[in-house]
């Protein structure tokens, strides 16, 4: 079943049973515990794309912004203590224009997002906003054809810094030309000028999808989903690390508590904090009112058990 809320990420959820390639199981305690947030921040329609930047966390939601409006995705933020608020500097003026997956440089000077012009929200495109010298976000701009391909869906941008080119990295999903599969994750690399060098399929895409990447300076470390890869249920959310000779290291799958038998998407992490975030539908979740065509995500939260330390990840086979 196609469902919409990926769609405007720019991703079809092929809902593929997966039970028969379950990995091996562990009876080993789980080093991490997955949280689901409050009612303050999960609303009962779906919220996903959860990125933190300092003490607040953006993040993406389908609830209304005013009574009686029909729901459209919007960029909203919170910090601890404190109920959501609505963006407005990130979001259009034009109700019927849908942002999402808002990601930050590593010096918040900025902020890169997902959106969606078309009503069926089929073609979707990366644009981005500079931060101005009084500190208020400069006006939208596109990215350049290099990256939005026409007729193709571009989307949830993520930024990393390549330690071994010492340039940044433009992630992002994208169904365009020249990929493994469905929505494969492609990677930009930045020149010192600004410019987008021409994307490249990464090398661990299968032919179902891969989306939602995020990456961790510590470590190298690529994120993602995929319903593609030996999973635990749908979409399991996966690492990679990219060695100095440029070659990236087969896919792990992050295992329990991350990943159930349902739809786990959007993993960040917080270096600082040594916070993780992602969204699912795994039962328990707050939402519950589903939009005709949209998947109900609610946004969780990663903490290490036990003593932090700063580079260590869980990951399994």
């Amino acid at each position: 079943m196609l469902t919409r809320i990926m769609t405007l990420a720019g991703c079809l959820l092929a809902v593929a049973n997966l039970a028969a390639q379950q990995p091996k199981t562990t009876t080993q305690a789980p080093t991490h515990q997955v949280r689901r947030l409050d009612n303050a921040i999960n609303a009962p329609v779906a919220d996903f794309a959860p990125v933190r930047y300092g003490e607040r966390v953006y993040f993406s939601s389908l609830r209304q912004t005013a009574p009686g409006t029909t729901p459209i995705s919007r960029i909203f933020s919170y910090t601890p203590g404190c109920a959501p608020a609505l963006d407005a500097e990130f979001n259009p003026k034009n109700s019927n224009y849908h942002v999402a997956c808002p990601t930050l440089m590593p010096d918040a000077s900025r902020m890169y997002f997902t959106l969606c012009r078309d009503e069926a929200m089929q073609k979707c495109e990366i644009w981005y906003r500079d931060r101005e010298y009084d500190g208020k976000w400069g006006v939208a701009v596109k990215l350049p054809e290099t990256i939005n391909v026409r007729d193709a869906n571009t989307t949830q941008p993520a930024i990393g810094w390549d330690a071994a080119t010492k340039k940044y990295t433009l992630f992002f999903a994208s169904n365009r030309s020249g990929g493994k599969g469905k929505m494969d994750i492609w990677a930009s690399t930045i020149t010192w000028d600004g410019k987008f060098e021409a994307p490249v399929c990464l090398p661990f895409n299968t032919t179902e999808d891969e989306v939602t990447p995020s990456f961790s300076q510590t470590g190298q470390t690529l994120f993602f989903s995929s319903n593609g890869l030996k999973g635990l249920g749908r979409f399991d959310v996966y690492l990679t690390k990219k060695a100095a000779d440029g070659i990236w290291a087969r896919p792990q799958n992050f295992g329990r508590p991350f990943n159930t038998a349902y739809d786990d998407l959007f993993y960040t992490y917080h270096e600082s904090s040594q916070t993780g975030y992602l969204a699912s539908d795994r039962p328990g979740s707050e939402c519950s009112q589903t939009t005709e065509g949209f998947g109900c995500f609610d946004i969780y939260e990663v903490k290490k058990n036990g003593p932090a330390t700063p580079t260590k990840l869980l990951a399994s086979e």
